[in-house]
């Protein structure tokens, strides 16, 4: 395939040498130090701050782009692509509100793309097991699931009741670009480099982080759908960064006769020097709880099934180990196709084949939705009742004013 990448430093680093079996036509970055290791390795490919320029010179020479910038900055470049009639992979979240969400899904339907959400997890074998094990009873219909993560750890956290004050810009970075279309503030180093994710005007904190792995796991194994309540309780609220930690309810209604309601509880950040985690779990030890800062644990009436980390990489744990001993015993036969290569050869395969990949943007818009209106309890502080047909949260005005971000002329 012929791939062109807009971000190639951190996440993007990865992704480049993750592909290097196939054709590099060219690089976009708007921070040349953060690139210069990709640069670097492959000094023969084109490269560009802007990403704009990319497309205009190179779009006709294009099978795909890679999106690997920071979240705020997804909507405007992948509308770009898509317009251009190119097939994108996008990091998650796919965006940073439910509008440009929404926009994406629509724009990849119109133009007839091949998307993909960089939620690389549903692309593991171990996800298919999970929902087999599931779909057999492995501990009854699920009614509970507990969800905890360590992110934002300290060393990477800000927390701020106002802009910070504006530095010179590094002669490295194009700090105009890189602010996308969101409104113009002053730089500072406590945005870039690696440090954009907790403020709001750019990033959709922990939860927009890893929940959105931890949702695309629940999603694939128990299609839940959209909320009907969310609830957030942090520890305070301001219009510029996300808490240290908070604690979000969602409260998910009954699919059909055989899936009963299901309650998501998470967990996120640290609180006096400890990360949040679960007061406890049905099922689950203290000890696998407290050993974990990264976990998913979904609840039946029979026992926990486990997974001791963000996505689900290897068979998952049942507890108690009895529960566990007596199901394996007769394991359920395979009966979900599994993947062929990893999450972009998902993709690829889809650009070859003209088929969709597992994550296109009809399946992570949604997804992305439902982590969203969890950050909008985390900035309101109110319930959240959700009607996905109006795009709108109802009796809540405050949330709906998120739903949508500022934009900034031209």
């Amino acid at each position: 395939m012929r791939l062109g990448f807009v971000g190639v430093g951190g996440q993007g680093a990865g992704n480049v040498r993750s592909l290097t079996r196939h054709r590099f036509v060219a690089f976009a970055d708007v921070d040349d130090r953060q690139a210069a290791g990709v640069y670097r390795d492959f000094p023969d490919v084109p490269r560009y701050r802007d990403f704009r320029v990319l497309l205009q010179r190179h779009a006709h020479e294009l099978d795909g782009v890679v999106v690997s910038t920071p979240d705020h900055s997804h909507f405007q470049i992948g509308m770009a692509v898509m317009a251009a009639g190119l097939n994108l992979y996008v990091e998650k979240p796919l965006a940073t509100t439910i509008w440009e969400c929404r926009e994406m899904a629509a724009a990849a339907r119109r133009h007839g793309v091949r998307t993909q959400l960089g939620v690389q997890g549903h692309s593991a074998g171990a996800l298919r097991v999970l929902r087999e094990w599931l779909d057999a009873g492995v501990v009854g219909p699920v009614r509970e699931v507990y969800l905890w993560s360590d992110r934002m750890q300290p060393g990477r956290y800000t927390a701020a009741d106002a802009l910070p004050a504006g530095e010179p810009v590094p002669e490295t970075l194009d700090w105009d670009l890189w602010q996308a279309d969101r409104p113009a503030r002053p730089f500072s180093p406590l945005y870039v480099p690696n440090r954009w994710r907790n403020w709001w005007g750019y990033g959709t904190g922990p939860l927009g982080d890893i929940g959105a792995h931890m949702f695309d796991v629940l999603e694939f194994a128990l299609e839940l759908g959209y909320p009907n309540l969310v609830e957030a309780e942090t520890p305070w609220r301001n219009v510029f960064t996300a808490p240290p930690w908070s604690r979000v309810r969602f409260e998910f209604p009954a699919r059909g006769a055989k899936n009963p309601p299901v309650v998501v509880h998470w967990s996120n950040g640290t609180r006096d020097g400890s990360f949040v985690r679960p007061e406890a779990v049905p099922f689950l030890p203290a000890e696998v709880i407290a050993a974990h800062t990264n976990a998913i644990a979904l609840v039946g009436e029979m026992g926990t099934v486990f997974v001791p980390e963000m996505r689900v990489e290897s068979a998952p744990r049942i507890f108690p180990p009895e529960r566990e001993q007596a199901f394996l015993a007769v394991r359920p036969p395979a009966t979900l196709p599994r993947p062929k290569g990893g999450h972009f050869e998902d993709w690829l395969r889809a650009i070859a084949e003209g088929t969709e990949a597992s994550a296109h943007f009809g399946y992570g818009a949604p997804l992305t939705e439902v982590v969203l209106l969890g950050v909008l309890a985390q900035r309101t502080g109110r319930p959240v009742r959700w009607d996905p047909a109006s795009m709108r949260a109802l009796d809540t005005p405050e949330a709906d004013a998120l739903v949508r971000p500022p934009r900034s002329a031209g």
